[in-house]
């Protein structure tokens, strides 16, 4: 415990780490799914072969590019300065601020609701500082000239609820009607994708590099002083340059033989689809029979193996037969050549695992920043802007992002990949593409984005392509709505949650209270103490009222009395039955009182030449021989204070 500045809030460290992961679970199952989400919607991907991507791509994300000096105050929402006297104050009120994120992204994931995971960290920060400093403490609206608009704060989050959706829409739906015009409406579209593709690979290449090279990596890049967004952009160029080479001549000739391969199969699939369904009616019925001889324990490993996989195993294609509104979306999309689509449909998966690679690298911060500082201040004991996470904390942040995708990300990636509108691998390729170059090129303007918002715009953008029916207005309509309420729901459960907190009585505080308490008092009586046990030793001279008139015995019984019942008053105030709680003011003013006696009675005034003329006593209670004419040196005399509290005892 010696090497923690503060032991005794060494529990908000493990409450935070649980917190964290429980943020990175809500985070995966809902804000991940954006990646995937069309890929799963377009069938370019089962869920399960999402899932394990994704896994791995979030990870190395995480790791190799997520442990970055990580800005504690989410989108500079919070006015650190207000917290600096009081930094576990600020690591308490991030604890709940990641426990009330996980509740709602939890419960936003259950309603198939695709909020911002950023956005529920900056509505909790809003909630607690609003709660502790007051409208000072929340950055509403700080000028920024380098930003568009000029502003940083909560402004640009209010304005990103319209500002994503639309930029992406926009984008998807140019993207898309390229792709329509130039190669799916053709005649020979499966030949023309062929050449198409490794134009749209350079593309494409170049925009998800330099994505993570900006978002994901940007803040490790950024230590380079070399490195700038110009370089960035030419080695994305190169990059893509060799991708683009190599599918000239490697990919293009083995994803022709294989898709022709897999259209001859479904041929011949669908050819002798009879025999297909009795063989697997066979089967069925012999994995029964095989499992009425297992044992108890193969059907409970095999049971715990079915609720372990029940995320990736989940159909979210059901939702197209089981909702009319839907299955009328699907319906009325226009369909294109299978084998057009067969053959963007590597592109997509490309796009995405870029998305979930700078994804992985950029929003592990809101897990790991919040968690970080809360290390850091019950280490240091002091609240730092910017703090560096350990590679601990990143793990645990990344295992809760790709955990929650696992376990409970299908909800999202139905709710992405198949309500919102219908998806192909065309349509799920631009939608991803102009995500990535819509925060690429927002990223570098200033303007507000959020990667959830864009998605949805992008998917919002095709479906209106196929006219008024190629959207789930409704849902849209909720999910929209889902985005303001992330901000105000979190803020105002975390504000009451924080309030309830730090003005509850705490055991720890009143412990330190106590120790105060107890030594201001006593100080104040040991003050009192010596000053009597000075005017004790003069008792003599008061009442002889001759060597020292300024002190008779009218004023020496006052003073001795007076002190005495400041002492006993003391004692009253240690004695907790008979007084109850003290008010801070109490305390200081008896030790003020205590001060001011001893400047101003004490000895050392009753030495000085210009007090008692006919006096010649120094620091002591012996009077020095009439030779002696030099002035003991002795304080000025105090202000007298604490009167209005009643221990006022330098007038008596």
């Amino acid at each position: 415990m010696a090497d923690y500045a503060m032991p005794e809030y060494l529990w908000l460290v493990v409450v935070g780490s649980m917190a964290a992961f429980a943020f990175g679970w809500g985070t995966g199952s809902n804000d991940v799914a954006n990646a995937f989400g069309t890929s799963v919607g377009a069938k370019t991907l089962t869920l399960k072969q999402a899932v394990v991507i994704a896994i791995i791509f979030e990870f190395v994300g995480a790791l190799v590019l997520g442990r970055v000096s990580t800005s504690t105050i989410a989108g500079g929402i919070a006015n650190i300065n207000v917290f600096l006297a009081e930094p576990e104050v600020y690591s308490y009120g991030m604890v709940i601020a990641l426990t009330v994120g996980f509740v709602w992204q939890a419960l936003a994931s259950y309603w198939e609701l695709n909020v911002s995971a950023t956005h529920s960290i900056i509505g909790a920060i809003i909630g607690f500082s609003f709660v502790f400093g007051g409208a000072n403490a929340v950055n509403w609206a700080t000028p920024d000239p380098a930003s568009f608009p000029p502003y940083k704060g909560v402004v640009p989050i209010v304005l990103a609820w319209f500002v994503s959706p639309v930029l992406t829409g926009l984008a998807s739906c140019t993207i898309f009607l390229i792709v329509r015009t130039l190669v799916l409406r053709r005649e020979n579209s499966y030949v023309l994708s062929f050449w198409v593709l490794p134009v749209m690979v350079l593309l494409t290449s170049w925009i998800n590099i330099y994505f993570v090279f900006t978002k994901g990596a940007k803040k490790t890049l950024a230590s380079n002083s070399d490195w700038t967004d110009h370089k960035a952009a030419w080695v994305a160029a190169c990059c893509a340059a060799g991708l683009a080479f190599l599918t000239i001549v490697i990919v293009l000739p083995l994803l022709k033989w294989k898709a022709d391969k897999k259209f001859r199969l479904d041929e011949e699939k669908a050819a002798g689809g009879a025999d297909e369904e009795a063989a697997k009616a066979k089967t069925k019925a012999e994995e029964e029979a095989a499992s009425e001889n297992n044992s108890k324990f193969l059907k409970a490993m095999t049971s715990l193996k079915r609720a372990a996989m029940h995320g990736m195993e989940v159909d979210i294609h059901e939702v197209v037969e089981e909702d009319p509104i839907v299955a009328a979306i699907h319906k009325n999309a226009e369909v294109f050549d299978p084998k057009a689509e067969y053959a963007f449909s590597y592109l997509q998966v490309f796009s995405a695992i870029c998305v979930i690679f700078a994804h992985g690298a950029g929003e592990v911060g809101y897990m790991a920043g919040p968690l970080a500082t809360i290390w850091f201040t019950v280490k240091d004991g002091t609240l730092y802007s910017k703090v560096q996470a350990p590679i601990w904390i990143i793990i645990i942040s990344a295992l809760g992002l790709v955990i929650g995708l696992a376990t409970y990300g299908y909800n999202v990636t139905r709710a992405v990949g198949t309500r919102m509108a219908k998806l192909s691998p065309t349509r799920g390729f631009s939608a991803e593409l102009s995500t990535a170059l819509v925060i690429m090129v927002a990223a570098q303007y200033g303007l507000p984005t959020s990667s959830s918002q864009c998605i949805t715009g992008g998917i919002v953008g095709l479906g209106m392509i196929e006219g008024k029916t190629g959207v789930n207005w409704m849902f849209l309509l909720r999910t929209f709505a889902s985005w303001i309420a992330t901000v105000v729901v979190v803020a105002l459960t975390t504000a009451a949650i924080f309030a309830m907190g730090v003005f509850a009585p705490s055991i720890s505080c009143n412990k330190q209270l106590y120790l105060y308490e107890r030594y201001t008092i006593q100080q104040g009586q040991s003050i009192a103490k010596d000053v009597l046990s000075t005017l004790n030793a003069y008792k003599t001279f008061a009442y002889q009222n001759t060597t020292l008139p300024n002190l008779n015995q009218t004023k020496w019984q006052a003073m001795n009395k007076s002190i005495n019942a400041y002492i006993s008053n003391g004692t009253k105030f240690l004695t907790y039955k008979s007084y109850g709680s003290l008010n801070p003011q109490t305390t200081n003013s008896y030790l003020s009182a205590a001060i001011t006696l001893m400047a101003s009675t004490s000895i050392t005034t009753l030495g000085q030449a210009q007090t008692y003329p006919t006096a010649k006593v120094c620091n002591d209670n012996s009077t020095l021989p009439m030779t002696f004419n030099q002035a003991c040196k002795a304080p000025q005399p105090m202000k007298a204070i604490g009167s209005e509290y009643g221990f006022n005892i330098t007038t008596v």
